[in-house]
């Protein structure tokens, strides 16, 4: 007997954005549609309260570890929106550690970590431009509670919204399958590919951050003794791309998106706007790191035309891996040293 799948027999132009709300609204049930919005308004309230009272505006950086990935586990119904939990909270557990060993997090009073230093650049007015309007106390408010509380907030439920879109679909499933009991309703070819090429955008986000931690530690060692060092990391990942981990995490929710594909038979669905609007924003925010950068640091104009910023030149990846290769080569050719 041949194989269907749910999408193919049940999913009749499904998911559409509303159908939590249409078809599935409940007043005595709610779903997961209406319970990760309702938690991600509550933190967008609270970010912009805790920002406010604190004069810290990297409130929401604390949160961008943990809530895709509560927004997943929200989701788990089948086998799909389990792996997709599972592989979100691998990510959770990488960013927050990183986040942490920086100073991101203040225990125990955790609102009180690190601002990113990129704030006080904008807040000081010297970017020039639109920059300038933020130095103003009003526009820097109205541009908390728009962009930073609300705005990022909606992007961390909407980058995490295939596992919405994959719930749906088992949802349906659960339901075609009473009428068409021979449906395979478990993970796919697509599900493969996406948890795959997930952990490859995950481990090259987990080894640029060793790097950037390392240099980072050994620089300032070095000028607590008044010792000269490079002054932004270009070895490793960082002679491949300016920024390895922005790249890898775009990538990386890309990937994520193919996990609703693969529920929903189909290219193209809503939640691909989250990992699309999240790509825009890199965009934004690599020019703003860039700018302040070039400013810092005289050499770093050379290091931007050799090396390029998110899509790596395929001869010096090439040449990386080459050399990456060679050198395990020679170091399992030494010979161990006898105690």
């Amino acid at each position: 007997m041949s194989v269907h799948t749910t999408s193919t027999i049940c999913n009749d132009n499904f998911p559409s954005f509303p159908y939590s709300f249409v078809q599935l609204a409940n007043p005595t049930q709610l779903t997961p549609y209406h319970t990760t919005f309702f938690m991600c308004i509550a933190f967008a309230l609270l970010t912009f309260t805790v920002s406010t009272l604190t004069g810290n505006l990297s409130q929401v950086d604390k949160l961008w570890p943990i809530l895709p990935s509560a927004y997943a586990w929200m989701c788990v119904t089948d086998s799909r929106t389990r792996l997709m939990a599972v592989l979100s909270t691998l990510w959770s557990i990488r960013l927050t550690y990183n986040f942490n060993r920086r100073g991101g997090y203040s225990w125990p009073k955790v609102w009180l970590g690190e601002e990113d230093y990129r704030w006080n650049v904008i807040r000081q007015g010297t970017l020039g431009g639109l920059w300038a309007l933020l130095s103003q106390k009003w526009v820097m408010v109205v541009f908390n509670i728009v962009f930073i509380s609300l705005f990022q907030n909606c992007l961390l439920l909407w980058i995490a919204s295939p596992s919405l879109v994959a719930w749906s679909s088992a949802i349906k499933a659960n339901d075609c399958r009473n009428q068409y009991p021979f449906i395979d309703g478990g993970l796919n070819t697509i599900d493969g590919l996406a948890a795959v090429l997930f952990l490859i955008a995950l481990s090259v986000e987990t080894v640029a951050d060793n790097q950037q931690y390392r240099f980072q530690t050994q620089k300032k060692l070095h000028k607590q003794k008044s010792n000269k060092y490079d002054d932004f990391c270009r070895q490793g990942l960082f002679s491949i791309l300016r920024k390895p981990n922005y790249a890898a995490e775009q990538f990386l929710w890309l990937s994520y998106y193919l996990f609703s594909v693969a529920a929903s038979s189909s290219l193209w669905n809503w939640s691909g706007g989250g990992s699309l609007t999240l790509c825009l924003l890199f965009q934004g925010s690599g020019w703003l790191t860039e700018k302040m950068s070039v400013r810092k640091y005289p050499s770093y104009a050379d290091y931007q035309r050799s090396v390029p910023l998110y899509v790596p030149n395929i001869g010096t990846l090439l040449s990386y891996c080459v050399r990456n290769k060679n050198e395990a080569i020679t170091l399992q050719k030494r010979p161990k040293k006898v105690a």
